[in-house]
């Protein structure tokens, strides 16, 4: 039985499988049905601000947002911004990956709208940002839009590189020519505040270093990758790089840029 969102801000728990997420809700009073925006928090685990940043988003171009809350006891760096796709030593079941379970909730949100193929778009700031990066690369869904801003780290296009940063190590066997045309053909917004140059919080593993030295030099390095890649192959490139000109790592103003629309509607 549909159990639709209620007008403003709101909160709802919902049980995906065996994953328990306190979701935070936002409809504007005049929406007429537009579609969900699923929000991706970052590494403070503040759920319900984010879902106060893309409020505004909502209103603009009515959306209904659900921010779902990730909390650090449950879900610390490898569950969370990694996806939960991998254990420290082997590829663990598609069923017990987070990014399965983030895709499980869109559909039960759906559900409750009374509109299980209401259209969809996924946003991740920051954190956000990496689990929504790696769910794009390993979990095939149908978002219209998959909006990566300022993480601190990529999935390269790459069978060669090791998980979580490529295609390659514990994840090689999901990976495939195949795989990598499916990544580069995907609706996938590689969003950047063009001052986000700052160390603070910035992955600092091997892998993340030898993808640039900031958010921002990491974001147009990856997207220079595949557009190499799908020229290379000439395999059909999805992806678009849009930027925030002057917003450094900022998920409130990266929101209330007049560039998301160009990142969810082109």
């Amino acid at each position: 039985m549909a159990n639709p969102i209620p007008v403003g801000p709101g909160e709802r728990t919902l049980r995906v499988g065996k994953h328990k997420l306190r979701v935070f809700t936002y409809k504007p009073a005049r929406y007429r049905g537009g579609p969900l925006l699923v929000v991706f928090h970052g590494m403070k685990r503040n759920a319900d601000d984010y879902r106060d940043f893309a409020a505004s988003i909502a209103d603009r171009f009515d959306m209904v947002v659900a921010a779902p809350k990730f909390d650090l006891k449950t879900y610390p760096i490898g569950r969370y911004q990694r996806g939960g796709i991998v254990s420290r030593s082997s590829l663990l079941p598609r069923a017990r990956w987070t990014t399965t379970a983030a895709l499980a909730l869109v559909d039960a949100l759906r559900r409750d709208e009374g509109k299980p193929n209401l259209d969809f778009h996924l946003l991740g700031h920051s954190a956000g940002g990496q689990i929504v990066g790696r769910l794009a690369a390993f979990s095939p869904n149908k978002a219209r839009r998959i909006i990566v801003a300022n993480p601190s780290s990529w999935v390269f296009p790459d069978l060669d590189v090791p998980f979580p940063h490529g295609f390659g190590g514990r994840t090689a066997s999901l990976a495939s020519q195949a795989a990598l045309k499916r990544f580069l053909a995907l609706p996938l917004i590689v969003y950047l505040g063009t001052a986000d140059i700052g160390r603070s919080n910035l992955e600092n593993t091997r892998g993340a270093r030898a993808q640039g030295s900031s958010r921002y030099q990491r974001g147009r390095n990856f997207f220079k990758a595949g557009r190499a890649l799908a020229n290379k192959k000439r395999w059909p490139f999805g992806w678009r790089l849009v930027k925030v000109p002057g917003v450094g790592h900022d998920g409130r103003a990266m929101f209330a840029s007049a560039r998301i629309k160009q990142a969810l509607f082109g």
